[in-house]
């Protein structure tokens, strides 16, 4: 939910728009490859494929995940994984330069000062391997017994970020 209303801020202020739910694809690991001398690791074919050309033409990425034990998804692990394949020299040009991203994470534990180490986690990654630039990030805590769909406040602040992109 805060993902859309990220997104329909941003289509609000005119920009084209793109959801892709990683639950909805088969995107698998990466698998070991004696063929690939640099990285020794490969993606398979599945419905990353699909994702690419979006990356290739995107000037924002929005990035939600929730936490599970912890961490960011499975999924979303997977996912910045599979982004490897922007690190080969010849994909290398093929993502596009000073891309802004938002990241989202929502958990169960109550505390809202926790998983700051995760957000700054996939920051990280997104600023030293892509060369990203975080611009805003959006926790959600307690969302079991305090779901996202009863918060006004931060339904409000997901589509104040997307109008500010």
């Amino acid at each position: 939910m805060l993902v859309r209303e990220v997104l329909r801020g941003a289509s609000d202020k005119g920009h084209e728009t793109e959801q892709k739910c990683l639950g909805d694809l088969d995107i698998n690991p990466l698998i070991a490859s004696t063929s690939d001398e640099r990285f020794g690791v490969a993606g398979p074919e599945d419905d990353m494929e699909s994702i690419y050309p979006s990356l290739e033409k995107m000037n924002v990425l929005v990035f939600g995940t929730p936490i599970y034990y912890d961490h960011v998804s499975a999924r979303a692990k997977t996912f910045i994984d599979r982004l490897i394949h922007y690190s080969r020299d010849d994909m290398r040009e093929r993502f596009p330069k000073n891309v802004e991203a938002v990241i989202i994470i929502t958990y169960e534990w109550d505390d809202p000062e926790a998983y700051d180490s995760v957000v700054e986690w996939v920051k990280g990654r997104f600023e030293h391997y892509w060369k990203m630039k975080v611009v805003a990030s959006l926790k959600a805590e307690n969302t079991v017994k305090n779901p996202v769909v009863n918060r006004g406040d931060l339904l409000k602040k997901a589509y104040e970020i997307g109008k500010n992109l």
